[in-house]
């Protein structure tokens, strides 16, 4: 399914992490990301959309429900349903990790999927297996929105982001350095050296809940990886 035409949606913070952690360049999507750190960091970025929205907190590694009213984004809304059923069930909130763990099962299928159903993404012909059958594939409907949030990480991390997309600039720098993809984004040692103390200076500037968001991240994609060694 594809949204009816009408005006450009804004790409969000896990539009912006899947798009950066996908080369392009093939014309066909290609992960430049290992699977622990695409689906870890996918579902922080889809936590911290929520708290930009101002759906959640981040309270003593736990997610805390600030408000319920509903999103205009399905996907957001989703993940908010989810958190609002396990409440009710649970009777307390779930800390941090459980739900990048849960939210990770599926975040790579699901804002992928979103990036069709908003025209950001199209799937291609696909490729066929050497065994037999096909492998869907996908690619960028616009290069220049495709490659957007990269060139949106240099932009920010090399001078100071502009009051209104500040944060939300700023967080999306804090997912791709917790999930691993902040270095492949540099092309030379001298510049992941110059983008990550940039980002130490900015990271500290983010509200608490965001940044104890891209900790969190970063802790359970460091975890991931170790265990699959």
């Amino acid at each position: 399914m594809i949204r009816r035409p009408g005006p450009p949606i804004p790409v969000r913070t896990a539009d912006q992490l899947f798009l950066a952690a996908h080369d392009h360049d093939t014309g066909h999507l290609r992960a430049r990301l290992h699977r622990a750190g695409m689906e870890l960091g996918l579902a922080g970025a889809l936590l911290a959309e929520l708290v930009l929205d101002r759906r959640i907190d981040v309270r003593q590694g736990r997610v805390v429900l600030v408000s319920r009213a509903p999103m205009d984004d399905i996907l957001s809304q989703t993940v908010l349903a989810d958190i609002v059923s396990e409440l009710q069930v649970a009777k307390q909130p779930h800390p941090v990790r459980v739900w990048l763990v849960y939210l990770g099962h599926s975040s790579v299928t699901q804002v992928r999927n979103r990036l069709c159903f908003n025209g950001i993404l199209h799937e291609a012909p696909g490729r066929r297996r050497w065994w037999g059958g096909t492998v869907a594939t996908y690619r960028a409907a616009d290069i220049s929105t495709a490659l957007g949030p990269e060139a949106a990480v240099y932009s920010m991390l090399a001078r100071e982001p502009a009051s209104d997309t500040a944060v939300p600039a700023m967080t999306f720098a804090a997912l791709a350095d917790a999930c691993g993809l902040l270095p492949r984004l540099a092309w030379w040692h001298e510049q992941r050296v110059g983008l990550r103390t940039r980002l130490a200076q900015l990271r500290d500037q983010l509200p608490p809940a965001l940044r104890d968001l891209a900790d969190h991240t970063e802790a359970a994609v460091g975890d991931a990886v170790a265990g699959r060694r």
